[in-house]
This record gives structure tokens, C-alpha cells and sequence, in this order.
């Protein structure tokens, strides 16, 4: 015998159906779908295909960093979802005092005035997340406090702004969290968990300055551009034409520009350029040829460039040489360090 599972975006469904879509200025819910049950078999399978369309989404939890108007102090905060039941639990950061709600049935936190239509536990969850994770600011569309109660009690309430055409309407959420006696080990724990969390920031900012660092050689030029040998290094890489480099990490960074020339026959004097997106940041003046005794003569030579300078990320970095050539077999010389953020 034959069964068959069918499912239907909410987009295709009438208003009569529960898949109506809610826009939410940070939250949207609109991924939630129809399960229709076509079933051409014995009771048996018939009962089994209801029971696995039926089945409760795994446990899960989320977790992050937030803070309040109220106050200053950041608070970290994990949001668990257990059995269809949701607990949040907040830990002052600064004093390691902490406090829950407890196990919640969807019951304890909607009601009529704040509901998604068949919006599931795990939802509203990834919807508190959002709020708790948004930016202050008047033009969010998210406010949350943290109130003080009796007993040591604290009040967590969120609100939020539902865009519909162009109605706006605001919803709220309130949470009753009862303080937790904490243990000198829990306060430890919490403790380490801190520092790591602060070592993995600053190993990110030392990995990124000790790779920000280029040695790279020139014996040659392409429309008055110094051609570049293979540039290795992670924080940079090569145009097509190896006449450009490109900057992958911002900063302060140092240049150093050693150019060995020689002017050209035309009588012009030369001008050896730094640019950063084709703009000159620094240029040095180069001697032309002249004449003596009747006759013309030209030498060769070398210029210097050293710069500090703030670089963006994607900065294109090149060398131009205008009115002087390069001197066959002796390389020109480019370093480049970051040596802040």
C-alpha cells in the first residue's frame, strides 16, 4: 500500500490557514509550513506517519552577551529549550550574581496580545535571542529593561515592533527571574570562562598584526609602473599585471620605497610616486639627464620613500616612476608592516 507526505509553503496558503506570516522587525515568521497527510494504507502506517509529524523538536540552548539602559553592567545570558519548555538564565558578569525563571510552558509567556500564529517554542526562543542580541538605539525596533524587584528578584521585560503594511504595533514580553545561590566553584567557573573568552580576542589581534608583513623585490616596469615579484604573504596578495598589491587587514601601517633608476634621454626631470588607490601619498624628484662638454650624459641612481600611513582593507598599493627606468639586474625594494590597528 501507498503512502504519501505533502508539503505546502505558508506563501501558498489562504488566510484561513495557520501558516499566516507575521513580519517582525528583527525576528520573521515565515518559514513555517503545512503538513498535509495523504495515506492509502493500513491504520498501522497511517498512525505512524501522524507520529512523526507530530514529533518535538530535539532540546537545544542558545547563549550571548547582553546589556541594558537601565545600566552599565554586561550580562551574560543563556536561553535553554528543554521538552518544549524554555528557561532564561542571566549572570551579572561583573559580581557573578545570577538568576532564572524556571521551566516555562509556552502558556507562561504568550498570550493573546503577544502570540505568532503557530509559532513553536523553539521560535519564540530564536525571537528572544534577537531581542536580547539587538543594538540600543532609537530607530531599533527592540527595547528591553531589567528591573529590580522584591527579594532579590529581577524583572526582564522585551518589547518589540510588528511591521505589517503600514501599520506598526508593539508587543511585549515579561519574564519574572528569581535569584540562584551561587557556589565559590560556579564563580570560578564563570570566571575562567571570561579570561578565555578575553585571550581568544587578543589572539585574534596578535595573529592578525605578526602576519601583516611584506618583503617584496622589482626588476621591472609596465606602463611606468614597477612590476612586483611573487608577493608571500597571507595579509596581502598580487593584481594580475603584478603592478598593484593589495592590503586584506587594516591598520597603521609603515611603507619603505627603494627605487634604483637612472633618468630617462628626454630632458624632463623624473618623479618617483607611492599611491594608494591612485592617489599619491609621497613622491621624490629625480635628477634628468644634462649636458657637458657638448655632450649629453646621465647616471645612475637611487630614491628613497618612507611613510606612516592608515591603510583600509582592499587598499591597492603601487609605485610609479614617471621620466626614469629602472636599472637592469638590480632589484628595487618594497617593505610594508602593520604596526597598529
Amino acid at each position: 500500500m501507498r503512502s504519501m507526505l505533502q508539503v505546502y509553503p505558508a506563501s501558498n496558503l489562504s488566510d484561513g490557514h495557520d501558516g499566516f506570516r507575521h513580519r517582525l522587525g528583527v525576528a520573521t515568521f515565515s518559514s513555517f509550513l503545512s503538513l498535509k497527510v495523504t495515506t492509502k494504507s493500513t491504520p498501522r502506517t497511517s498512525k505512524f506517519l501522524c507520529s512523526y509529524a507530530m514529533a518535538k523538536l530535539p532540546d537545544s540552548q542558545v547563549e550571548g552577551i547582553t546589556g541594558f539602559s537601565s545600566n552599565s553592567m554586561a550580562y551574560r545570558y543563556v536561553i535553554s529549550l528543554k521538552s518544549d519548555q524554555v528557561n532564561i538564565w542571566l549572570e551579572d558578569r561583573s559580581s557573578k550574581k545570577q538568576w532564572q525563571t524556571g521551566l516555562l510552558n509556552k502558556e507562561d509567556y504568550v498570550t493573546a496580545a503577544n502570540a505568532f500564529v503557530d509559532a513553536s517554542a523553539s521560535d519564540y526562543v530564536s525571537c528572544f535571542k534577537q531581542c536580547l542580541d539587538s543594538p540600543f538605539g532609537k530607530d531599533e525596533d527592540v527595547e528591553r529593561k531589567l528591573v529590580p524587584q522584591n527579594g532579590r528578584k529581577m524583572k526582564l521585560e522585551m518589547s518589540l515592533k510588528i511591521r505589517l503594511l503600514r501599520s506598526v504595533r508593539t508587543i511585549n514580553y515579561t519574564f519574572e527571574l528569581k535569584p540562584i545561590a551561587v557556589e565559590p566553584i560556579d564563580i570560578l567557573e564563570s570566571k575562567l570562562k571570561d579570561q578565555q573568552e578575553e585571550l581568544e580576542r587578543l589572539r585574534g589581534k596578535i595573529s592578525l598584526g605578526t602576519t601583516a608583513f611584506l618583503y617584496v623585490e622589482s626588476e621591472a616596469m609596465l606602463d611606468s609602473k614597477l612590476q612586483w615579484k611573487e608577493v608571500a604573504a597571507e595579509a596581502f596578495t598580487l593584481n594580475e599585471d603584478k603592478t598593484s598589491i593589495k592590503v586584506l587587514v587594516s591598520g597603521i601601517y609603515s611603507f619603505g620605497l627603494v627605487v634604483n633608476h637612472t633618468p630617462t634621454a628626454n630632458g624632463a626631470p623624473g618623479l618617483i610616486s607611492l599611491q594608494m588607490n591612485n592617489e599619491t601619498i609621497q613622491s621624490v624628484a629625480t635628477g634628468s639627464y644634462y649636458c657637458r662638454s657638448g655632450a649629453y650624459v646621465t647616471h645612475q641612481t637611487n630614491s628613497s620613500l618612507m611613510c606612516v600611513v592608515q591603510v583600509k582593507e582592499g587598499t591597492d598599493l603601487s609605485a610609479i616612476c614617471t621620466n626614469t627606468s629602472v636599472i637592469a639586474n638590480t632589484p628595487s625594494y618594497f617593505t610594508v608592516a602593520r604596526i597598529g590597528g
